[in-house]
């Protein structure tokens, strides 16, 4: 036992752990700024809370990074079933604001959907792992999208599109980085922008024209060509229907993104502050604590979604710099250690979870900026929430288990 901890943990990569540490205290300073002014008792105060999560981030890495690897491997079908059972158990408990997300455990909320992230990759790394050989004919590609789908299509009901988004990105990019054929891949892709480019008619039969000849160059044959031709139509068909189910304040949401003018005290409202405080914080910032956007309360949970608007705000625009530079090392370094990993299956829990962060990083800042509507997304290692926080750590934790010099 001790022999298998020693190699654990000359396996644990040091870099990666620093850095996500560097960049919780960035959020942490950015939470900090925004109590200075807040009343209440201690338990209410986020920034204490956020530490509390923060120190149990940290215990579950290294928790999590001396669990043996093929324990992991092994239960991932298992923590699948348990993840799905948790995801519908959010139904049969009251619900809050009209959504079905969180279960209450005394003085804490827990959210299945987020822990449903590390399920996610891990078992889509053990199903790639398995049937490697075969990935290259469709029909192996099923198992894999029902897997997805089942949960995402739950998270959509409670409803919280943005994680269900999380869920869709993470396929999409491991499926990439699992080697399918490249038509594979594109014929995955289609059908959302089949969707999309319905919105226009001109554009939607240009798309289509594209889908055929890329199933003529494919040479694939007639009945499959024909199955994904008809059901991009379908979907494509299905465009308004859909658009008419969204809650109406996720259309407008949507809709401010291209006209934050048509809607300023509604819709348009938290972009229009976003990008106020990040074009007010200047270079270097107006100081920590000085933050009229943050602590006049224009900007409503900014210690959340907009926590990097705080950072802009009150330390500036060098401050934003730094951070994403951390942000850019970290992702780049778990690409590269997947890419050199000796097994698929590290390779596929390293990819898998730089996935997760990239999609939430690369959302954040787009919502944040007018570039993306608002989705709920927040940002890595930063944004307050116990379980996201928490998710944060355990995918890092799973991404040092899978290091480990153990064969799977």
């Amino acid at each position: 036992m001790p022999n298998i901890f020693q190699r654990q943990l000359r396996d644990f990569d040091w870099v990666l752990f620093l850095l996500a540490v560097l960049i919780a205290m960035a959020g942490l300073i950015s939470i900090y700024s925004t109590t200075l002014q807040q009343e209440g008792l201690l338990e209410r105060n986020y920034f204490v809370r956020q530490i509390a999560w923060f120190l149990i981030g940290i215990v579950l890495i290294f928790g999590m990074a001396f669990i043996p690897k093929k324990l992991v491997f092994n239960l991932a079908y298992i923590m699948y079933g348990f993840g799905i059972l948790a995801l519908l158990g959010t139904f049969l408990v009251e619900d809050t604001n009209g959504t079905y997300r969180w279960f209450r455990i005394g003085g804490f909320n827990f959210q299945p959907s987020e822990y449903m992230k590390i399920v996610v990759v891990i078992t889509l790394a053990k199903y790639f792992s398995d049937h490697h050989r075969q990935i290259q004919q469709f029909k192996q590609l099923i198992p894999p999208l029902l897997m997805v789908l089942l949960p995402t299509a739950i998270v959509i009901l409670q409803p919280d599109l943005g994680t269900a988004l999380v869920y869709i990105a993470t396929l999409i990019l491991v499926l990439f980085w699992s080697g399918i054929r490249p038509l594979y891949f594109f014929l995955l892709l289609a059908p959302v922008i089949s969707m999309l480019a319905a919105f226009n008619i001109f554009t939607f039969f240009v798309w289509m024209a594209i889908l055929v000849l890329v199933l003529y160059i494919g040479q694939s044959k007639l009945w499959f060509a024909g199955i994904n031709f008809f059901l991009n139509v379908f979907l494509g068909g299905l465009t308004n229907f859909l658009w008419g189910m969204l809650k109406p304040y996720q259309q407008q949401r949507i809709s401010s993104l291209f006209n934050l003018d048509a809607d300023p005290l509604g819709a348009g409202y938290q972009l229009i502050q976003s990008m106020t405080a990040f074009g007010s914080g200047g270079m270097f910032g107006k100081g920590l604590g000085q933050g009229t956007q943050t602590h006049l309360k224009f900007l409503p949970e900014q210690h959340t979604d907009f926590i990097m608007t705080v950072l802009g705000e009150e330390l500036g625009f060098v401050a934003v710099i730094l951070v994403l530079a951390l942000f850019l090392f970290f992702t780049l370094r778990l690409i590269s250690i997947a890419y050199s990993a000796r097994t698929r299956y590290t390779s596929l829990i390293l990819f898998g979870t730089a996935s997760v962060f990239l999609f939430h990083i690369f959302v954040n800042l787009a919502m944040i900026v007018g570039l993306m509507p608002v989705t709920g997304i927040p940002l890595p290692f930063m944004s307050y929430g116990g379980s996201f926080m928490s998710t944060c750590f355990l995918l890092l934790g799973i991404s040092q288990n899978s290091l480990s010099g153990n064969r799977v």
